[in-house]
């Protein structure tokens, strides 16, 4: 059996969709006769763990390395535990670690004495480095340098210029930071994998010199068919069109032009609050949480806050509806977003209500019948779609859904492990 040194920062019990690829690469590359051999940080903190998740039967058998990262201690506990949103820390920070990546490559320096001497001591036959974080790929290019290993790297988002984050002032050097590393990266990396074409479509363009398409491949995100297995919905209220969001709102990310569309259509008297009630299950910042609690004034909406991934899944189950949000314009780098959320909902087998701009992400859930699209910023346009979606439903009592089934099992986890293994082994 081949083996792998599989280097994510993104590991249980960290929670979040964001874990999903990574653990289920893990789940299922021993069945195309590759052992993963994982390295994770021991002390990371993130927005929000879930401990359910670092208990999977398939981690019992799994061999994990864990380290670091002390030098972010003071960092995670005045962020995430005592919920600062400005400490003269930070900037000491943002300082400290201007000239990389980001501050999670405090774990790289911190540990890649350790990394090595683990790569050494198992002998494994490459190295795997997903992000974000980005710089979790220092990790891929020091034991390419230092132990001349074959390394495959994995993009679940685009690294350069992400659509998603809020601009700073010392964002006006991260450009050509991430340009340079990034071309560094994909210079000495042997294999790339990333999510959706957009990204590789992107990545090609800065670098033609590169040649990038001749050893990048695209794997998608996906969802697990035994995660669905046996899972009970939650009890749900009758009488109203259940609308539910499960996740997070990241960086520019808002329900604002959803909540707004909403509140429209009830100030119309389009519908009545009475038709429908809106479940949001996810880690929330305050921001967003002020802005859902402004409108649940007028809107019947119910904050769940963080929640299992398995229990997530039940309420995704017991949805008549599952609301999916991507509120960045294309022109504004929206379609380069290819959320791993929406492959979770196609799993779920209910319809979906995404308001998304443009892009690979739209083209698949109308080419797949999951459910309507609405562009992220166009209230009107959302309002629209929202009131033929709830009178439908007032009518007949439930939701058209008929998907095209076949796509739907192009996404399947242990499938897209399988072309991760053909890239593993056409590397070796």
């Amino acid at each position: 059996m081949k083996k792998v040194l599989f280097i994510s920062y993104m590991f249980p019990p960290i929670a979040g969709s964001g874990i999903q690829r990574p653990l289920k690469f893990v789940k299922y590359l021993p069945e195309f006769g590759i052992e993963p051999i994982v390295f994770c940080p021991q002390h990371a903190v993130w927005r929000a763990n879930d401990p359910e998740s670092a208990e999977y039967v398939f981690l019992r058998w799994t061999k994990i390395y864990r380290c670091g990262i002390d030098r972010l201690k003071r960092y995670f506990n005045l962020r995430f535990k005592r919920n600062c949103r400005r400490h003269p820390y930070f900037y000491y920070i943002a300082l400290k670690y201007i000239w990389f990546i980001d501050f999670q490559s405090a774990w790289y320096f911190e540990c890649r004495k350790e990394v090595t001497r683990i790569a050494q001591r198992e002998n494994v036959d490459c190295v795997l480095t997903t992000s974000p974080p980005h710089s979790t790929h220092m990790f891929g290019q020091h034991l390419k340098k230092k132990l001349n290993l074959p390394w495959v790297m994995d993009l679940r988002d685009a690294m350069f210029d992400d659509a998603t984050n809020r601009k700073a002032a010392v964002d006006c050097f991260r450009p050509l930071i991430h340009y340079m590393y990034e071309k560094s990266f994909y210079s000495l990396a042997d294999r790339i994998v990333t999510v959706s074409e957009n990204i590789l479509d992107t990545m090609s363009q800065r670098h033609p010199d590169l040649k990038l398409r001749g050893k990048t491949s695209i794997i998608t995100n996906g969802f697990d068919e035994d995660d669905f297995a046996g899972l009970k919905p939650m009890r749900r209220e009758k009488g109203s069109l259940q609308i539910i969001y499960t996740g997070s709102f990241m960086g520019k990310q808002t329900p604002f032009y959803f909540l707004e569309a909403l509140q429209m259509l009830f100030r119309r008297g389009a519908i009545s609050p009475s038709d429908v009630l809106i479940r949001f299950i996810g880690f929330f910042s305050q921001r967003i949480r002020i802005l859902m609690k402004r409108y649940a004034e007028e809107i019947p909406i119910e904050i769940h806050g963080l929640k299992s991934y398995q229990t997530s899944l039940r309420y995704q189950k017991s949805a008549d509806l599952l609301l999916l949000i991507v509120s960045i314009d294309e022109n504004e780098g929206g379609s380069q977003i290819y959320t791993g959320k929406v492959f979770e909902y196609i799993g779920a087998q209910r319809s979906i209500f995404a308001i998304i701009p443009d892009g690979p992400l739209k083209k698949l859930i109308e080419r797949g019948r999951f459910g309507v699209t609405a562009p992220p910023k166009n209230i009107n346009a959302i309002a629209e779609k929202l009131k033929h979606i709830i009178l439908h439903w007032k009518e007949r009592g439930s939701l058209p859904y008929n998907p095209n089934m076949g796509l739907r099992s192009q996404f399947s986890r242990r499938k897209l492990t399988a072309d991760l293994a053909s890239n593993i082994y056409g590397m070796l």
